[in-house]
C-alpha cells in the first residue's frame, strides 16, 4: 500500500480555500488560470463521483429541465440601442435640414429663435447620450466572460463549437487549395472525436456537462442583466438630464433672464 493511499480526499471547502489562496496573485497569468481550473475541475469530479449512475441520470434530467426554462438575454437592451440608432439617424437628417434653412432663422422673432436654439441644444444632448449608449454597448459586446478562459470548466462541449472544434480550422473567406484541404482534414478529425464523446457519454459524464452548462448560463445571465441595467440607467438619466436642462433654459427665456 502506498503511503498516500490513506490520505483524506480534499473536501469542497478545501478546494474553495485553495482557489482563494491562488487568486491572491492577481496577475491573471495563464499558469494561474490553469491552476484554478485544475482545482475546480477536480472538485467537480469528486462531487459527481459520489453519486451512483442512477442518481447521476436522475439529477442530469432535472438540471436539463431547469436549464431549458432559463431565459437568457434582455429585450430592454435591444430597445434602448434601437432608439439610440434612430436618434442618431434623425440627428444626421436634422443637421442637413438645419444647414439648408439656417439663413431663414433670422426671419423669426427673437424669442422664437431662442426656443429654436434650445431645441437644437436638446437634440445635440440627445445625440451625445445616444453615442454614449452605443459606445457602452460596443464595449459590452466585446467583453471577455471569465468562462472563456477555461477549457475544462468553461463552455461545455455539446453546446459550443469552440469546445469541440479545433482552433486551427482556417476560416478566411478566401482560401487556397491547401487551406481547404487542411479545413477538411480538421473537420473529419473533429467529427470523429465529437462522435466518440457523444456515443460514449454515460450518466455521470452527462451530469458533468449539464451542471457545467447550467451554471455557465446562470453566470452569463447575470452579466447580461447587469449590462442591461447599466445601459438603461445611462439612457434614462441622460434623457432625463437633457430634457431637464432644456426645460430650465425654456423657463429662463420665458421669464426674460436669457
Amino acid at each position: 500500500m502506498e503511503p498516500n493511499s490513506l490520505a483524506p480526499r480534499p473536501t469542497l471547502e478545501d478546494s474553495i480555500a485553495a482557489i482563494k489562496a491562488l487568486t491572491v496573485d492577481r496577475s491573471g497569468s495563464p499558469e494561474l488560470l490553469e491552476k484554478v481550473e485544475t482545482e475546480a475541475d477536480g472538485a467537480l469530479e469528486r462531487l459527481i463521483a459520489g453519486l451512483s449512475e442512477c442518481e447521476a441520470d436522475s439529477v442530469a434530467k432535472a438540471i436539463t429541465d431547469r436549464r431549458s426554462k432559463l431565459e437568457v438575454g434582455s429585450d430592454i437592451t435591444d430597445q434602448v440601442v434601437g432608439i439610440s440608432k434612430q436618434i442618431l439617424a434623425f440627428g444626421i437628417a436634422g443637421l442637413a435640414l438645419t444647414v439648408g434653412f439656417a439663413d431663414k432663422v433670422r426671419m423669426f422673432s427673437v424669442i422664437t429663435q431662442k426656443f429654436l436654439a434650445i431645441g437644437g441644444i436638446l437634440y445635440i444632448e440627445l445625440v451625445l447620450v445616444s453615442l454614449l449608449v452605443l459606445a457602452l454597448y460596443m464595449l459590452q459586446a466585446h467583453f471577455r466572460y471569465p468562462f472563456l478562459y477555461f477549457k475544462r470548466i468553461g463552455n461545455a462541449w455539446p453546446w459550443f463549437y469552440y469546445a469541440s472544434i479545433s482552433d486551427d480550422v482556417p476560416r478566411n473567406p478566401i482560401q487556397t487549395t491547401k487551406a481547404r484541404a487542411r479545413a477538411a482534414k480538421l473537420y473529419a478529425i473533429d467529427m470523429l472525436q465529437f462522435a466518440q464523446r457523444a456515443l460514449g457519454e454515460r450518466p455521470k459524464a452527462r451530469l458533468r456537462v449539464e451542471v457545467q452548462q447550467y451554471f455557465l448560463l446562470l453566470a452569463y445571465q447575470g452579466y447580461v442583466n447587469q449590462f442591461s441595467v447599466r445601459l438603461t440607467n445611462l439612457f434614462c438619466y441622460g434623457f432625463a438630464g437633457s430634457f431637464a436642462s432644456a426645460l430650465v433654459l425654456a423657463v429662463l427665456v420665458k421669464v426674460g433672464i436669457l
